[in-house]
């Protein structure tokens, strides 16, 4: 099948790029932070994520213009630090996000959902997070914040994760896969696709052993609060993250319970060869939920190098294939190619990645979905 190349809105993309022209050539954008007199450190922090999506489910072809991109959502937050006694420090972090306007939430049926703009805890609370730690005895964690599970699936050394990571359905998730007959059916992308990363974040206590040689240790229990969805959750990691000579490697797994009835096995390693930038990634997952077995695998190769002189460029190819993940006997698999460039002084990365989606199931057929997305990624 001939894929179509859609046409960007070159003038809005190039407004959207001049907006961050003064802070590219200028001495780039400080933190935003104060130290007071004891020591302690308040921090203000965010990022706006935005571009031009384009979407065609083999009938019809869409642009969103100035959407918020998913893969890592336009959000802002509070960190807070101070050190405790000798061997203790205390932090604290809130941080909220807002993108009702989002690319895993539009379609071509609607752009926005009912009560997507209301700035409601339960939509949009990401951290409330009280942290103690000690190189000695660990670290303890308590309020809404990351299970010890969360990110077990996206280990990525590749620095393409603003628009490529394991998470694959994020670029595009609320879409709606065609049959093959015309109609749209009820699957989004966002559904068929999911790399299983644990169980994100929640209400939760955890605790994280120290590191020994590398090797970080986590355990957690919590609730989703939020969703008023009294499911215990408990959930087992292990982190790792060392340099061996020439090679920086990163790498995770978890085992998590949902409530009685769902279990999740995650995990993910990233391998980069710092003199030549070329690295590997892989992903993969199984869960368990109420006896239907899905599971998935991922895998991207990667290069990072340096074109101009105002950051690094960054290109990544990937797969993922999932079976059973949505319904029993679907099938899900996706490829894309993506190219992420840093401006270093003005704190901002464009990027922009085409992606082909498959699915299939009992039910129907359907056609193949294209995406692409271009667009810049700004933090303060």
């Amino acid at each position: 099948m001939q894929i179509p190349i859609p046409v960007i809105p070159a003038t809005a993309l190039l407004s959207l790029t001049l907006g961050l022209a003064p802070a590219a050539f200028g001495q780039g954008i400080p933190k935003i932070e104060t130290v007071f007199n004891d020591g302690s450190r308040f921090e203000f922090y965010g990022q706006i994520n935005k571009g031009f999506l384009n979407y065609d489910d083999g009938e019809e072809n869409k642009t969103y213009d100035l959407i918020d991109n998913a893969n890592s959502n336009t959000r802002f937050g509070f960190n807070y630090g101070r050190q405790i006694g000798a061997n203790w420090d205390f932090s604290s972090k809130f941080e909220m996000a807002y993108d009702p306007y989002s690319s895993g939430k539009a379609n071509i049926e609607r752009d926005v959902p009912d009560g997507a703009y209301d700035f409601t805890l339960d939509n949009y609370l990401r951290y409330a997070d009280f942290v103690f730690s000690s190189d000695r005895v660990g670290t303890f964690w308590l309020g809404q914040g990351s299970m010890a599970s969360d990110g077990s699936a996206e280990a990525d050394l590749s620095r393409t994760g603003v628009i490529a990571y394991s998470s694959v359905g994020d670029s595009a998730g609320g879409q709606l896969f065609r049959l093959t007959d015309g109609e749209l059916s009820d699957i989004t992308v966002g559904g068929a696709f999911t790399n299983l990363d644990g169980l994100s974040r929640k209400m939760r206590v955890r605790y994280d052993t120290p590191e020994f040689s590398g090797f970080t240790g986590k355990i957690s229990y919590g609730q989703d609060v939020l969703n008023d969805n009294s499911d215990d959750l408990y959930d087992v990691a292990v982190n790792y993250g060392n340099t061996h000579g020439d090679f920086e490697v990163t790498g995770a797994a978890a085992y998590a319970w949902k409530g009685a009835d769902v279990t999740i096995l995650s995990g993910s390693g990233s391998i980069l060869h710092t003199p030549t930038g070329i690295n590997f990634t892989l992903a993969g997952g199984n869960q368990d939920n109420n006896g239907v077995n899905g599971s998935y695998g991922y895998a991207k190769l990667g290069w990072i190098g340096t074109f101009w002189n105002i950051g690094y460029s960054a290109f990544a190819v990937d797969w993922y294939k999932g079976d059973s993940l949505n319904t029993e006997a679907a099938h899900a698999d996706t490829w894309s190619a993506s190219y992420v460039q840093k401006i270093d002084r003005a704190n901002t990365e464009f990027y922009l990645t085409a992606r082909q989606f498959s699915y299939d199931d009992d039910a129907g057929d359907y056609d193949d979905g294209q995406a692409y997305f271009t667009g810049l990624r700004f933090k303060w």
